[in-house]
């Protein structure tokens, strides 16, 4: 038994074997292979080579379904080497113990998302090498598990030198296998889920059932950043498929905070995606809050400019982002303006060749069904040493349940600057109060510890940019405790609030906004940001 060495191979991806399975046979192994793994080595040269059956005594069935499993081979790879009692099994049944156990996986994470049915899509889920695999990490002591052709050139040099495979290598690779099994599994676990909630809008919904007390998050690194919120913190973006809703076109690299920003427009740009009454749409974000935000009938440049000017020195260094495709005429009136990031689904070659002259500017092309390709997905944040999960508050409001809760007649210039108000106060930070004017905002106030204090420095910002203006609404993200900011409304000429609702004194801040002949409306759900 002891003068057999034997080495496992079963591969899908065939780089390199032919040089590995050499030097293993040069160094004494007598390589087993399953079905096409064999005919690919024995056409490449390889005589010390044995078929999986030779060791089983048993066919490969099941159209090649079953083949690996057998206590000939698992018991030759599980088996502890100075236990006295494995040997005795071992000789007693006739298994040679197995060194090496090769093995990377059918590509079911690559093949998941290609157009074939979904019958083929689960062929491509491995079963044999992932058992392989997972008992050649578990007895690393005495077995190295390979799964990767990248991992080859180190198996060579300690062949090539006639040592044993260090045994802190042999435990490195076994969690690189166990990693990889996870990652694995994890992928068919959110594949066949995504088919069972196929249709419902909750893609995750598993996270939030209250029977579910273990969930698998399967991310990878996508790269690293320059640091993160700040210099002395380290930092790197992972994602789920490696993929990004955006492709960068120029400009400096990608920093933690640009991507915080990046998604803050994003989340804003869904909420006024098929906008048919004004056209054109644009947002400016500075430190994930907007600072101005403009519909336009007019023009793509009339868009940027009205939400430019409600917060101009805000509007310094910020991310601008546009709905539609940006045109040269916005591009001459942003280029001699600082910006740290401008998003736009696309661009006028013209327009990107002015703006490519900013070096330091990054220009981003984002995708146009972003709403479809994160809707549902879960919202992570870390806290208290765990983490948060929850659903991101990216659903449709349903204006139809809006209730308009004042006895106050409402004009509809009122009624569409009152809802253009409430979209934007979705993604300010809370405490916050929106004031808006002809489909623009005016005043902007974020993330104040109390509501009345949002209101006052929102109208700060206001009187900054415009002067004493009139005929604005006011957009609160949270109910009003007291009637105080209802007073301050009427004070300074607010004529339209939009709040949720829900507080024990609506009544009081309801008779309040009768009473300055305010009309108000309850939206009946809430949109904190914290």
């Amino acid at each position: 038994m002891q003068k057999i060495k034997y080495a496992l191979i079963s591969v899908y991806d065939k780089t390199q074997i032919t040089e590995l399975a050499t030097h293993l046979e040069i160094a004494g192994y007598t390589v087993i292979a399953t079905g096409n793994t064999y005919k690919f080595l024995k056409s490449a040269g390889i005589t010390k080579l044995k078929k999986i059956e030779e060791i089983t005594g048993f066919p490969e069935i099941l159209d090649g379904r079953v083949k690996t499993l057998h206590p000939a081979v698992f018991g030759g790879i599980l088996s502890i080497r100075n236990n006295e009692s494995h040997r005795d099994d071992l000789i007693k049944n006739g298994i040679t113990p197995i060194d090496f156990v090769i093995v990377n996986l059918y590509p079911f994470r690559e093949m998941k998302d290609k157009d074939i049915t979904f019958d083929e899509k689960l062929e491509f889920i491995d079963i044999g090498g992932v058992s392989l695999l997972r008992a050649a990490a578990k007895n690393f002591k005495d077995v190295t598990a390979v799964i990767s052709p990248s991992f080859y050139e180190d198996i060579i040099t300690f062949l090539k030198n006639k040592e044993k495979i260090p045994l802190e290598l042999r435990k490195l690779y076994a969690y690189e296998t166990f990693k990889l099994t996870s990652e694995y599994d994890s992928a068919i676990a959110g594949f066949l889920n995504q088919e069972r909630e196929s249709q419902s809008s909750a893609v995750n919904a598993d996270f939030y059932k209250k029977d579910t007390e273990e969930i698998s998050i399967n991310i990878k690194k996508v790269f690293n950043l320059r640091y993160g919120e700040n210099p002395h913190q380290k930092a790197a973006f992972y994602s789920k498929d490696c993929l990004m809703p955006f492709e960068k076109l120029s400009g400096k690299e990608i920093s933690y905070n640009n991507l915080l920003d990046i998604d803050s427009a994003l989340g804003i740009i869904k909420d006024f995606e098929g906008n048919k009454k004004r056209e054109f749409f644009s947002a400016i974000i500075k430190h994930t809050n907007p600072c101005g935000a403009a519909l336009s009938s007019v023009s793509q440049k009339d868009a940027f400019l009205k939400a430019r000017k409600t917060d101009e020195v805000s509007s310094y260094g910020g991310i601008i982002v546009f709905n539609k495709k940006l045109d040269k005429d916005t591009a001459l009136e942003i280029k001699p303006f600082f910006v740290e990031i401008i998003l736009a689904p696309d661009y006028d070659k013209e327009a990107l060749n002015i703006l490519e002259t900013k070096k330091n500017t990054i220009i981003i092309r984002y995708d146009k069904k972003i709403t479809e390709n994160f809707k549902g997905h879960p919202s992570l944040r870390t806290a208290s040493g765990g983490i948060l999960v929850q659903e991101t508050d990216d659903t449709s409001d349903d204006t139809s349940n809006f209730k308009t809760v004042t006895g106050v007649k409402m004009p509809e210039w009122v009624l569409n600057d009152l809802l253009f108000a409430w979209k934007i106060a979705k993604h300010v930070k809370s405490n916050a109060i929106v004031y808006a004017k002809d489909g623009a905002t005016a005043g902007i106030g974020a993330g104040q510890m109390s509501r009345i204090d949002s209101a006052v420095f929102a109208r700060e910002k206001m009187k900054n940019a415009y002067g004493e203006i009139k005929n604005f609404v006011m957009a609160s993200d949270g109910f009003f405790p007291f009637k105080d900011s209802v007073e301050y409304a009427a004070e300074i000429g607010v004529n339209g609030i939009i709040q949720p609702g829900g507080s024990i004194r609506d009544e009081e801040v309801i008779e309040a906004a009768n009473k300055f002949n305010i009309p108000m409306i309850f939206t009946g759900i809430r949109h904190f940001k914290h």
